[in-house]
């Protein structure tokens, strides 16, 4: 994860962080409050409602009595009664009950005689009939409200008599009730309130309390107020933080985009300062922007300073020291050929001095031993003059592809048949007549190891990893022999009659020297395989060859 992402995350996180605890903050606070508020007005409300609730119970009596006082209906009624003339009062009477209780909110009213005959009713079809019970219930009643029935079916009720006078056994009466659901509901929704004589179960959806109406009428209710209005509130509150939350984190994230960009800038130029020396082109680096970053810069150009020179150095203690091994070596090769040269040369004295009559005929022999110790002897300082005089890499870009098919056509029809297999590979930064010799060398030698095999081939591969060009040479021959697998790339290390083992070593040294490895193995059906990896970028840290030593062989 880069810097720009990471600063980027951090201020997000800590700005979705600030947004959550504070939105949850507010939003908290507030509903808080407007449950407190919500509850105390609702309390608050339910005061009045509780007397003006015992108020339509206790003074039902009230608005009973004085139609038993003075009102012309029950007084025309008891005229009628009294003279036995009801005939033409009773449709009056009939007709102006209804109103009366619409008018007084009374559920039923009630006008009847003594003798239990209904002159009026809110049901109709009661009017006419007679009923002993009504008579009952009208001359029996107490002077206050009286509670009968139960849950839903519960009533209010209250009556009053207006008697003759003279003749006190007659009488009209008047018997009212309210259903006292009824008038709950009627109330409630004046008040904005549920109002019911069961309790409801308890949810979260409304807020109720139970109401006592008071020790004359006995009665407790429970008073519901739905909380849909203050949640509907609420979640307009969560819509409101999040819009704003929103708007927030959006302008927030395109800050944190450009700081995180600003601050990054720098960093990620100075890092691809630094990839392109690490990749051979050892520049000083410049930083811009922070103090920190121009003195990472000013450390990190003399680290590089640092181990160009110390690269510079140990390519040239390493030729040193290649050629101090190489001078060893030649030495001990060179000493095989001059003993049987010495002997030879000493023979020939030998024979000379005696007059030996054998002289002539060894003189023949003595000299192609001479010539033959010369010429390897000659092979072997011709040898390890190209190898010592091999130059450091002057590396350029071409067309890798193209050179290595070059050698595959070249040495083709040379030995065991070559077979080239080439993925798409760009240009490959190095010194291209030593990429050639390496391929020529390898090729070469998976040729002899195939001398004289029938069937043998020689398989060249070019693919990439990554940004290394991968060159490898497999063949079906015998295989290393496995004497040889840990001094394979020695100098004079080989097993074959002919050469002097420095083919592999000079293919190491070029191969090294351009900042590559090189492995060999078996190949998976038999043979041998030599897989070479070098920089597609080219050497590092050298911006240019070494110094050579003064030594020339």
């Amino acid at each position: 994860m880069s810097l720009a992402e990471r600063l980027g995350l951090a201020i997000f996180a800590l700005t979705v962080g600030v947004l959550l605890a504070l939105g949850l903050g507010v939003r908290e606070a507030w509903r808080v409050a407007e449950e407190r508020s919500f509850e105390a007005a609702f309390t608050q409300a339910l005061v009045p409602l509780g007397d003006q609730l015992a108020g339509e119970i206790t003074q039902l009596p009230e608005l009973v009595r004085p139609l038993c006082q003075d009102d012309p209906l029950l007084d025309s009624a008891l005229v009628g009664l009294v003279s036995d003339d009801l005939a033409a009062r009773r449709l009056p009477i009939s007709l102006r009950v209804p109103k009366l209780a619409k008018a007084l909110n009374l559920t039923e009213l009630t006008v009847l005689t003594s003798s239990g005959e209904i002159l009026g009713s809110t049901s109709p079809g009661r009017v006419g009939q007679k009923s002993a019970e009504l008579v009952t219930r009208v001359a029996k009643a107490p002077p206050t409200a009286k509670l009968e029935g139960e849950g839903k079916n519960l009533t209010i009720s209250a009556a009053c008599v207006k008697r003759d006078e003279q003749r006190t056994k007659l009488w009209v009466g008047v018997l009212a009730t309210r259903n006292l659901d009824a008038v709950l509901s009627r109330i409630g929704k004046s008040s904005g309130v549920e109002l019911s004589l069961e309790a409801p179960p308890l949810s979260k959806e409304r807020l109720q309390r139970t109401l006592s109406l008071g020790e004359k009428t006995g009665i407790s209710i429970t008073a519901a107020r739905s909380r849909r209005a203050l949640l509907s509130t609420v979640e307009q509150l969560d819509l409101t933080v999040l819009l704003i939350g929103s708007a927030t984190l959006a302008s927030a994230l395109l800050i944190t985009v450009l700081l995180s960009r600003g601050l990054a800038k720098p960093v990620r130029a100075l890092a691809e300062q630094a990839q392109r020396v690490i990749h051979g082109d050892p520049q000083p680096v410049v930083a811009t922007g922070a103090r920190e970053l121009v003195e990472a810069a000013e450390a990190f150009n003399r680290a590089i300073a640092d181990l160009v020179a110390l690269r510079k150095r140990l390519a040239v203690t390493e030729r040193i020291a290649a050629r101090r091994e190489i001078a060893r070596r030649v030495a001990h090769e060179i000493k095989n050929p001059l003993l049987p040269i010495r002997a030879s040369v000493e023979t020939l004295r030998r024979l000379r001095a005696r007059q030996d009559p054998a002289f002539d005929e060894y003189f023949d022999e003595a000299t192609r031993t001479v010539l033959d110790e010369v010429a390897r002897i000659s092979n072997i300082v011709s040898e390890f003059t190209r190898f010592a005089r091999l130059p450091a890499p002057q590396p350029a870009a071409f067309d890798v592809e193209e050179a290595v098919r070059a050698v595959v056509q070249l040495h083709g029809s040379s030995g065991a048949p070559l077979y080239l297999r080439a993925d798409s590979v760009p240009e490959l930064v190095a010194d291209k007549d030593q990429v050639v010799q390496v391929v020529t060398n390898l090729v070469q030698n998976a040729q002899q190891a195939l001398a004289d095999r029938p069937g043998g081939r020689v398989e060249v591969r070019l693919t990439r990893e990554q940004d290394k060009l991968v060159l490898a040479v497999t063949d079906n021959g015998p295989g290393i022999a496995p004497e040889m697998r840990g001094r394979l790339f020695e100098p004079y290390a080989t097993t074959k009659a002919e050469g002097t083992g420095l083919g592999l070593a000079i293919v190491e040294r070029i191969v090294v020297e351009h900042g590559g490895e090189i492995t060999a193995g078996d190949a998976p059906g038999g043979g041998a395989s030599f897989v070479v990896k070098l920089p597609l970028s080219g050497p590092t840290l050298l911006p240019e060859a070494p110094r050579e030593s003064a030594f020339e062989p």
